[in-house]
């Protein structure tokens, strides 16, 4: 494994270094120019070559036999030659002929210079043979990466240039004499020799430009760009010098010595200058060098703040998949410290599963010419923290080769929260598409135009649509034309926000055409900007429910207008009133006897012609005729309603008389009917016929429940109202027959009082038969108190008892009340008290009345307590009222006994005392006629309190006092 560098780390920008900053081209390569130069070298050398071979052969056999300077054939032949065998060879891979024709050139080459070696010019025929070898050699290499055709090149170019430098100090340029043996031109190759040698010389050292002279040429470094400014001052200024003191002494200016040191002074100045101008431009380079490098070190701390901080882990690995770089989010992602997986190979961060498939990957891309890609196209992509849990990622690879050294570079993003955010997203989707398609109310997703999006199948059956019908329709092709003002409104306020939901009751027009009733709620969606997407959109079919509520309405509504009236007449015309228009646009109600007969009929119409028809059927045939008989005896036998959903033609024609009656009956045009029972306690009462004539009102089950308990309720109120009627009769005769019993009792009952009474003036005080007297007239008393209270009862029920309230003082009407019933507390023991507190006020009340209601009260106390027991009258003021309590240690009354102790005729416990039970019932009618309250509290084995209240007289006064 291998060990991880020094400076490894998220900040080592060495394993991944940031593109550099753009620099001076002389800086960092050799000039476009010159390589540009070098790669056509071996081209136009070979060319210029065979250009010189062709002229030197040709200027020989041109040429006459003796001409001094005559050219020798074989050095046009050598340079033919090579120019050809350059050309042939010069590709490494030369094979077959080529290769062949090439190195028998030469061979040519090579045997041409050995020959010229033997004759007057030694250094043409070296020249040739150097560069036949080096021909012969062009693509070897020596172990130590050496290439011997360059050496043998480099020294033909040597002899070339002495042989040009030679031709050109001859002096036939200056029209001076040669100098021969100064310049040993004998022994030097001829002047086309020369510069074809060095042609082919320089092809051949550009074949391999990175070894030798031309690979410091083309170095990326200042060596090689000072090596490529001096050149030019080699190869010119000193040839140049040369030159002007070999002129200057031709020309005799100054002797050898002078010439000498000119040429020393010449070639110091000019290489004097051309150091100073490579220092100046070496100095150029380096400030453009300093300012590269400072970008590079601003850059590498971009690089290094962008690795460092990056949300996403950046992981840097060598060409052996081992971990280089590691930064803090790639620590934070994985669990690993950098410390940790540096040196480490990739796979540590890979479930196991998917390691080899990952490195054989990793290795296509590293070969591949591809220099980056988006990782997971084939495969997903899984990473796996330092816990050994596995997690999703995306990332994406690249490779950056640096000085030789390849890199790549995985930028990972843990997407583990965006798949599960993912997840829930779909889940969610995927709740609300089957909440949306199998909810069972409609739903649809609504454009911003109205036109629906998106709609389920609920919708559809609500409406009577397709799905794709409903797809081309807008919500306002379904809205009935009274509700779309609003609905568009509201659309438009929730556009601009200014709702965000709605609900409200409306119509849709269904595709057949009918209406239904919806309750619909309607929300906007908007976007993660707060623009508004679409509505949303909920319909609940309410038809059933309003027709229901209506029917409640409507029924709620019959209970309090048949209870309005008492009256028979009255109870048929209000049923009647009730089922037009509410159920049926004409209506006929007959009240039947015993025997089934009419005895009343009432009927209305929801317009005015149908009603006026009625009137005219009733008054001229009576209300037998307007009713069906052979149905109406049918509901009377059987007591269950009639249905008829499409009234038959002729379903008044049986009762029809004449003509002009079955005209009538005709133009009231039925068309559903249904005939129901008027029925209470098994009883029939009478018959309703209700009747539709619009085409689109048909009656069914719905309807027939809803007339049914109209029926029910009427038959009802007409009972009552027949009850109340025989009531009123029998409570008529039962006052009657009060008055006639109280005058004829009181006739002799007044006779035997004034009989016993004038008895009584002529009997002795000792008579025994005084006694017998004073029991009659007790017993004449009793049976007038008893006519005045059925006299009163009667009054009570009948509404007619008279009470004359006035101010009255409690303490009299107390006193008074104790005076009468003195005697007999006295004959049984008891002892009887009242009490009046100070600030009493009076009462408003009928003084008759009050004594009565306080005698009732105090002769009842009386008689149920037993012997020496005590009973107590107090008063006690209230706001706005006076109480009066009269209490008594008797029996008490049972808890069960209480609720009726007010009521007529009833007396407590199984003896039964003397009188009728109507004490308590009278006197809570008076207090209830002087608009008090009265009660009672009792406790078995204590006694009992009854206590009853008037209101107060304003400002009355009183006294205290205490009576016994």
């Amino acid at each position: 494994m291998a060990n991880p560098p020094a400076h490894a780390g998220p900040g080592d920008l060495m394993t991944h270094p940031p593109p550099a900053t753009p620099s001076a081209p002389s800086a960092r390569s050799a000039p476009p120019w010159f390589a540009r130069g070098l790669a056509g070298v071996v081209a136009a050398a070979s060319a210029f070559a065979v250009l010189l071979g062709v002229l030197v052969v040709g200027g020989w056999a041109l040429s006459p036999a003796t001409a001094p300077d005559r050219p020798s054939p074989w050095d046009g032949w050598g340079l033919l030659f090579a120019g050809g065998a350059l050309w042939l060879l010069h590709a490494q891979a030369a094979r077959g002929g080529p290769r062949a024709v090439g190195r028998a050139l030469a061979t040519g080459v090579v045997v041409l210079g050995v020959a010229e070696l033997t004759r007057d010019a030694p250094g043409g025929g070296l020249g040739l043979l150097l560069t036949g070898l080096s021909l012969w050699t062009l693509h070897v290499r020596t172990r130590q990466g050496g290439y011997p055709a360059r050496w043998l090149a480099a020294c033909a170019a040597l002899l070339a240039v002495w042989g040009l430098v030679g031709g050109v100090y001859q002096g036939h340029w200056f029209g001076l004499a040669p100098l021969n043996t100064v310049v040993g031109a004998s022994r030097a190759p001829g002047l086309p020799l020369s510069l074809g040698l060095l042609l082919l010389s320089g092809g051949l050292l550009s074949l391999h430009p990175e070894r030798g002279l031309t690979g410091v040429l083309l170095r990326e470094d200042l060596g090689g760009h000072s090596a490529r400014r001096l050149l030019f001052a080699v190869l010119l200024l000193v040839p140049v010098a040369g030159a002007v003191r070999l002129l200057g002494e031709r020309l005799e200016l100054y002797g050898t010595t002078e010439g000498v040191t000119l040429f020393v002074l010449l070639t110091m100045a000019a290489f004097l200058a051309v150091v100073l101008w490579n220092a100046n431009a070496l100095s150029r380079l380096d400030a453009s060098r300093r300012r590269v490098e400072q970008s590079l070190r601003l850059s590498e701390a971009r690089f290094a703040g962008i690795v460092t901080h990056a949300a996403d882990a950046i992981i840097s690995i060598d060409t052996e998949q081992h971990i280089v770089l590691f930064n803090a989010s790639a620590e934070r992602i994985f669990g690993y410290s950098a410390r940790e997986v540096l040196g480490q190979p990739l796979d540590i961060l890979l479930p196991e599963h998917l390691r080899a498939v990952h490195a054989a990957h990793v290795r296509r891309f590293a070969r591949g010419a591809a220099t980056s890609r988006h990782m997971g196209e084939r495969l997903p992509i899984l990473g796996r923290r330092r816990g050994g849990e596995a997690f999703p990622a995306e990332a994406s690879i690249m490779k950056l080769d640096v000085e030789g050294v390849q890199r790549l570079t995985v930028i990972l993003r843990d997407i583990s929260a965006r798949r599960k955010a993912e997840d829930l997203l779909r889940l969610s989707e995927e709740r609300f598409r089957t909440s949306f398609e199998g909810a069972p109310v409609g739903m649809a997703l609504v454009g911003l135009d109205g036109h629906f999006l998106h709609v389920n199948a609920a919708l559809c059956d609500l409406v009577g649509y397709s799905r794709d019908e409903l797809l081309r329709r807008s919500f306002q092709d379904l809205t009935a034309p009274e509700d779309l003002p609003v609905d568009e409104q509201n659309a438009e306020r929730m556009r601009r926000g200014e709702l965000s939901s709605f609900q409200r009751e409306k119509h849709y027009v269904r595709k057949d055409g009918r209406r239904i009733a919806i309750l619909i709620w309607s929300a906007v969606v908007r976007d993660t900007r707060g623009m508004p997407l679409h509505f949303i959109s909920q319909m609940h079919d309410i038809t059933e429910r309003q027709e229901l509520e209506q029917a409640w309405r409507f029924l709620a509504d019959v209970g309090p207008r048949l209870a309005a009236s008492l009256s028979s007449r009255t109870t048929l015309a209000t049923v009647a009133a009730l089922a037009v228009p509410a159920l049926a646009d004409w209506c006929v109600v007959a009240c039947l006897d015993a025997n089934g007969r009419i005895q009343r009929v009432e009927h209305t119409a929801a317009d005015a012609g149908t009603e006026a028809r009625l009137r005219a059927l009733d008054a001229e045939y009576g209300p037998e005729l307007l009713l069906p008989a052979a149905l109406i005896a049918s509901v009377r036998r059987t007591g269950r309603p009639v249905l008829l959903p499409e009234a038959p033609p002729g379903m008044l024609d049986a009762t029809t008389v004449d003509a002009g009656h079955r005209e009538q009956l005709r133009q009231l045009a039925p068309r559903s009917a249904l005939i129901l029972p008027l029925r209470s306690r098994e009883r029939n009462l009478g018959v309703i016929l209700l009747a539709t004539s619009s085409a689109g009102r048909r009656y069914g089950a719905r309807e027939q429940a809803q007339a049914e308990e109209l029926a029910r309720r009427a038959a009802l109120a007409i009972e009552n109202a027949g009850l109340y009627e025989r009531a009123e009769q029998a409570i008529r005769m039962r006052e009657e027959v009060l008055r006639i019993v109280a005058h004829d009792l009181r006739t002799p009952l007044n006779v035997i009082q004034l009989s016993t009474r004038m008895l009584e003036k002529h009997l002795p005080p000792d008579d025994g038969a005084r006694q017998r007297l004073e029991a009659l007239q007790k017993s004449v008393q009793r049976a007038n108190r008893l006519i005045q209270d059925l006299l009163d009862v009667a009054r009570m029920e009948g509404g007619s008892l008279s009470v004359e309230r006035k101010p009255l003082e409690v303490g009299p009407l107390i006193q008074e009340a104790l005076e009468q019933h003195r005697g007999l507390a006295e004959a049984r023991s008891l002892l009887l008290q009242a009490h009046v507190p100070e600030g009493v006020p009076r009462v408003l009340a009928d003084p008759e009345r009050l004594s009565q209601i306080l005698s009732n009260l105090l002769g009842n106390a009386l008689k149920f307590t037993p012997e020496g027991g005590r009973v107590l009258l107090r008063v006690q003021p209230e706001a706005g009222q006076v109480r009066f309590l009269v209490s008594d240690t008797g029996p008490g009354i049972a808890a069960e006994d209480r609720p009726r102790i007010f009521e007529r005729f009833w007396q407590a416990g199984p003896k039964r005392k003397e009188g009728a039970g109507l004490g308590l019932s009278i006197v809570k009618g008076l207090v209830e006629a002087h608009g008090g309250q009265v009660g009672v509290d009792s406790a078995p084995g204590v006694g009992s309190t009854f206590f009853f209240t008037l209101p107060a007289a304003e400002g009355a006064q009183a006294h205290a006092g205490t009576y016994a």
